[in-house]
């Protein structure tokens, strides 16, 4: 699941477009709320667009939806939409990541570089602090590990001195301190698999799907033929490329006839 949205206004058009709720409905409907908002509806109006929006997307109008609704709303009246077009890691940054030892830990470190910038443009601020959840940032960093191994790599990280944690008791967030100046040396447009991004950059078995552009693992490296598609789309464009030709074959049969 990916709540980090660059651009939400573009975002959230192509989710009209398409009645599309997308993996986190929440986000989806946050940034759907705030677009119709910037468009001049007032509350009631957007409420009235949304309910309307999530039956074309599929979704009976039930109470936790309704309350999604309602939330949603709220959230997007507090705060304007978000519109990043990209984020610049520079080679000073990446030479940085790239002299750490542990590959989890260079995933996890590249991952809070990018929010740590991210936030920055959010907040209008200059600190590098990141304001995501743990669990958000592992997921994005591609770390799937216990809570213990998680603290350890956050841990190596200060060791090294590249980040700081927060004073506050009850704050988990932390400040990335290797954020550099230099010649850019990746473009960071989308936030899904930040930790596989960073792993196609070092060489390894990594692609963008031609599709949908998420970064995932090849399924089979040492096949000469490039793979074009993730899992999922591919799943999908095969269903959709048989109910083409299923239309096709009944129409021509009628046309035969």
């Amino acid at each position: 699941m990916n709540n980090i949205i660059l651009n939400e206004t573009e975002y959230a058009k192509k989710s009209i477009e398409t009645n599309d709720l997308g993996d986190s409905p929440f986000v989806t409907l946050k940034c759907v709320a705030r677009y119709y908002m910037d468009c001049g509806y007032n509350k009631r109006a957007t409420r009235s667009m949304l309910d309307g929006f999530v039956v074309k997307c599929g979704e009976a109008p039930v109470a936790s939806v309704s309350r999604m609704i309602d939330n949603a709303i709220s959230l997007a009246m507090k705060y304007k939409a978000v519109n990043v077009q990209e984020i610049v890691i520079t080679d000073n940054e990446l030479k940085r990541i790239d002299e750490i030892k542990s590959k989890q830990v260079r995933r996890l470190a590249f991952t809070l570089l990018c929010l740590s910038k991210y936030w920055n443009i959010v907040k209008e601020s200059d600190d590098y602090w990141v304001n995501s959840k743990d669990k958000d940032i592992m997921a994005m960093a591609n770390i799937n590990t216990s809570l213990k191994r998680q603290e350890a790599l956050y841990y190596e990280l200060n060791k090294l001195g590249m980040v700081r944690f927060s004073k506050q008791v009850d704050n988990t967030n932390v400040q990335v301190l290797y954020a550099e100046e230099g010649s850019p040396a990746l473009i960071i447009d989308d936030f899904r698999n930040l930790g596989y991004q960073y792993m196609m950059y070092q060489g390894e078995p990594y692609f963008k799907c031609e599709n949908c552009g998420i970064v995932t693992k090849l399924l089979d490296p040492n096949n000469r033929r490039r793979q074009k598609y993730c899992k999922d789309c591919a799943i999908k464009i095969a269903v959709q490329q048989r109910v083409d030709y299923v239309m096709r074959k009944t129409a021509t049969r009628k046309n035969e006839n």
